[in-house]
């Protein structure tokens, strides 16, 4: 099974988000976008996982995510990964309260590295994924509507996080909801 770890969005401020890849596709831009049903924020990604290692999971995170604060976020902000030269990711920044969201993410990353998981390599730079750009078709276009459209989007509180599973089908993926935990108020 393939997991996650996410704070998912309320479903306002996901047709919010799907309002605005709708206004950033008008470029004619190769891109893949994420479907608005699995609009989200990744905390870490597991990838593959044996399904006999899902207690284990669910029993760390039980563990490390209630000593956690709930917090604040604000969407606003576009970009690309990479930064310069061809984009390969679209996405929404993360403002508000990112410095919980970084504690939320090392205290994850923590419980899951005691249970053999690698930890992340890269900074955690928190977004929110809008797409994949396929080929450069279009991209020009695109920059010009992401500079046009800085936002804001939105705010949430983050209260939870959830464990998802992904399934992949010729449609796109499925995600399904493997377990929630609270944050501390």
């Amino acid at each position: 099974m393939r997991l996650f770890v996410a704070v998912n969005l309320p479903v306002p401020l996901k047709a919010r988000i799907a309002g605005l890849q709708r206004e950033l596709a008008l470029s004619g831009a190769d891109v893949k976008w994420v479907e608005e049903e699995n609009l989200h924020l990744t905390v870490k990604f597991l990838g593959e996982v044996v399904p006999e290692r899902l207690a284990e999971l669910q029993e760390a995170l039980a563990q490390a995510v209630p000593d956690c604060r709930a917090f604040r976020l604000e969407l606003s902000g576009l970009g690309t990964f990479p930064a310069r030269g061809a984009p390969r990711v679209l996405w929404v920044g993360v403002g508000g309260e990112v410095e919980a969201f970084r504690e939320l993410h090392g205290a994850v990353e923590r419980a899951l590295a005691a249970l053999g998981y690698p930890g992340e390599e890269r900074e955690f730079r928190p977004h929110l994924t809008l797409g994949r750009v396929r080929s450069p078709r279009g991209v020009d276009a695109l920059r010009r509507r992401i500079a046009a459209l800085d936002g804001p989007y939105g705010d949430l509180a983050v209260a939870e996080v959830a464990l998802m599973e992904s399934r992949l089908t010729p449609r796109g993926p499925v995600y399904r909801v493997s377990g929630v935990w609270g944050l501390r108020a």
